[in-house]
């Protein structure tokens, strides 16, 4: 997945981001895919489901601590034959 700077970075630079993933028509909630805060402006997410729709949102993070989390992107459905259970998803709009 890739996405972009926040619009407003608050009062200092970002340093880097946390990604969730929501499976769609579950109650299964938000939850966050990465261990470590994310430094690069993509992520792949690993451990989805094949023939399974998913939303993702990101939450930037500066020297004050981590933003709001970005409105969900558009549903992404993984293809059934997903390999090694790794799908690299479309750009997260804002």
């Amino acid at each position: 997945m890739r996405y972009q700077l926040p619009a407003d970075e608050g009062d200092a630079p970002v340093t880097g981001y946390h990604v969730q993933r929501c499976l769609v028509g579950h109650n299964s909630g938000w939850e966050t895919v990465n261990a470590k805060t994310i430094t690069a402006m993509e992520f792949v997410v690993d451990q989805l489901k094949p023939r399974s729709e998913y939303q993702f949102r990101v939450a930037a993070e500066n020297g004050r601590g981590r933003g709001d989390y970005s409105e969900p992107s558009q549903s992404v459905e993984c293809p059934p034959d997903i390999e090694a259970e790794r799908y690299p998803v479309g750009a997260l709009q804002r």
